[in-house]
């Protein structure tokens, strides 16, 4: 039982960086602007393709992989919480 909320919470964990990762990189669908993670010192909270190409191309590549692990790491605790349903044990 231990282990089963042990990936329970895992998958909560995984989720919240989906959500994290995603939230930003829909916001910047809908403005154009990618927020930064923290106010830059001296400089702006947002970043977009034609100001700072690298920023840009750092802060989309770390929502995206934001997103994609939380997406993987949620299929695993759903797979690994199905597996225990179904009676496998390691």
């Amino acid at each position: 039982m231990r282990k089963i909320a042990a990936v329970f919470l895992f998958g909560i964990f995984c989720s919240l960086l989906a959500y994290a990762g995603g939230e930003r990189l829909y916001q910047w669908t809908e403005t154009g602007q990618l927020a930064m993670h923290r106010k830059m010192f001296g400089g702006a909270d947002f970043v977009s393709c034609s100001t700072d190409r690298v920023g840009f191309l750092l802060a989309f590549g770390f929502n995206l992989y934001l997103l994609k692990m939380g997406l993987l790491g949620m299929l695993m605790a759903c797979r690994e919480m199905w597996l225990r349903a179904q009676g496998w044990e390691p």
